[in-house]
Formats: C-alpha cells, structure tokens, sequence
C-alpha cells in the first residue's frame, strides 16, 4: 500500500508539474498578445489571469501531494474537474461563435484603417504601418489604397513592396492562432482530467492507508 501511494505521489507530482507548465506557457500567451497583436489588451489580459490561476492551482496540488494531505488533493482535484468543465463549455462556446469574432476582428480593422492620419507620409507611423510592418503587408486590399505607398510596405528583409493586402492576412492570422489556441484549450482540458483522476486516486489511497495503520498497526 505504502509503495502504490508512493507510485501515485510521484505520478501526481509529474501531472502537476506538466499543470505548471501549461500555466507558464498560458502566461506568456498573453504577453505575446500585448507586445505583439496590441488590439486585443482585454483578451491578453484575461488569458494571463488564466494563466496565472492555471499556475497557483497547479502548486496547491502539488503542495497538497507533497504533504500526503487528501483533503488537499481532493480539493485540488474537484477544482481541477470545475475548470476542465468551465473550459470546456467556453471552448464550444467561442467555436459556435467563431464567425462573429472574425466580424469584430474585420470592424476593428475597418476602424484602424479609418484612424488612419490623411495624407498619408512615406514615414508612416500608424497603426496599421504598425501592422503592414509586422505582417509584410501594404494597404486596406493593396498598394493600389495609396497614391505613394509608405515605407512600412516595403519588405525589411528585400526592400520589395508588399503586394498583399493587410485587411485578409490579419483575418487570416487571428483566425490560424485562434484555431491553434482552441486545440491548446482542448490539450489543456485532457491534462486536467488526467490530473485529476491522479489527484484523486492518490487521496483515495492516502486514506486507505490510514485506515490500514489504524487497525493493523506495526
């Protein structure tokens, strides 16, 4: 009994960790989202809170097996269910209404281009050279949206002019990370489950074991 409950600590131990990481890798998600896509703060910011709960959860359950102490584990363990359940629903959720936040994401752009300072200079420091910078992009549809096309649509690694549009490839890049985000969502709700299940079994023995050290003492 002793070594089953050991074998489980360590496994436990292992799921946590891997938990651990998951909230690390959440975290720096969303730093990516506010250094690079500086449209979507409230997202960013809302992924790092997740993030950083997914990280503190994953040390209560740690603490929890580290001590051997069930009432922990199986408080972790139930949270852990709680989450993968919430994650789940918000998961289907933002699939169903996939096409609505490509509406938003395409307003939002409409709007960047709307902001834009008119003329336009050839030093261009816009937003959306912001965006023609990052995404070796020109214009609304192309450089055709300009009588002189700025220097952020020339390349920074060739210096030819971007003939792609910037209004489809940003659709087209927050569509990709938000599908790749979905499947990351997926993975991490599998580890929960996974997690919990070890959290649990590892309580369930901890406290056979005591019963077993109660009635048949050394």
């Amino acid at each position: 009994m002793a070594s089953s409950t050991k074998n489980l600590k360590i496994l436990s131990l292992l799921c946590d960790f891997i938990y651990a990481i998951i909230g690390v890798i959440i975290i720096g998600i969303g730093i990516f989202i506010i250094v690079k896509i500086e449209y979507f703060t409230t997202a960013a910011v809302v992924i790092i809170v997740l993030g950083i709960v997914v990280l503190l959860t994953a040390i209560f359950g740690s603490f929890g097996a580290i001590n051997e102490s069930s009432k922990i584990t199986k408080t972790f363990a139930i949270i852990v269910i709680l989450w993968a359940i919430l994650q789940t629903l918000t998961i289907g959720f933002l699939w169903i209404f996939q096409s609505t936040l490509l509406i938003n994401v395409d307003n939002s752009f409409d709007q960047l281009w709307g902001n834009q300072l008119v003329p336009i200079k050839p030093g261009n420091a816009s937003e959306i050279a912001s965006i023609e910078r990052w995404l070796d992009c020109c214009g609304n549809v192309g450089p055709s949206d300009y009588m002189l096309p700025p220097y952020s649509c020339y390349s920074s690694s060739n210096d030819k002019l971007n003939l792609e549009g910037c209004r489809q490839k940003f659709l087209n890049y927050i569509y990709d990370r938000w599908q790749a985000f979905n499947f990351f969502s997926i993975g991490v709700v599998l580890v929960e489950l996974i997690c919990a299940a070890f959290a649990w079994v590892l309580a369930s023995s901890i406290v056979n074991r005591w019963r077993r050290s109660k009635y048949y003492p050394k």
